[in-house]
């Protein structure tokens, strides 16, 4: 199953996706919005029903509907507009380009489309060990530790462990920035 399905499909529990796809602070906003709405409206309907004013547990009920109809609205929009995958053909068409451009020593346009990738997706390891390397070349070593640095949080970045230590040591050696 695509992952962008597997997204729609935790949409039944507002900020599960954003969880899983990596947006973990606006997930559990998210979460803990709707299920203090949620409780909130249970408490007012089923267990301390004296405690509230006669209109107050369906307004409590309708803010918990509210929230999660807002919450999945966000997040399919997020799935067929935003998501990484949705781009996949461009990120791709970019890629080959800044490479190119790379290995032509047109330092400037490579950095250019690596950087637009990563607004595209900035889950996106390859991308980050290639713009690391890229900010090594143009003498910008703080930019270049960031990046490999940023390369290891991620999941795709173990593979790449070896050669950013590699890289981070020379930079470590060659300069104090």
């Amino acid at each position: 199953m695509p992952r962008r399905l597997w997204i729609a499909a935790l949409s039944v529990w507002p900020g599960l996706p954003q969880i899983w796809s990596g947006q973990e602070v606006l997930g559990l906003i998210l979460a803990a919005l709707f299920a203090a709405t949620l409780n909130l409206a249970l408490v007012a309907r089923l267990i301390w029903t004296d405690w509230f004013a006669p209109g107050w547990p369906n307004f409590f009920a309708a803010l918990a509907v509210c929230n999660w109809v807002v919450s999945f609205g966000y997040t399919l929009w997020w799935i067929w507009l935003c998501h990484p995958d949705r781009h996949r053909a461009e990120i791709e068409r970019l890629f080959r380009e800044a490479t190119d451009f790379y290995l032509q020593g047109r330092w400037a346009e490579s950095r250019r489309r690596f950087e637009r990738i990563m607004t595209m997706d900035d889950t996106d390891a390859d991308v980050l060990m290639q713009l690391g390397t890229l900010y090594v070349r143009i003498d910008q070593p703080a930019l270049a530790r960031r990046a490999f640095r940023q390369c290891l949080e991620l999941e795709g970045g173990v593979k790449w462990r070896w050669e950013i230590a590699r890289a981070l040591a020379r930079l470590g050696a060659g300069s104090s920035t």
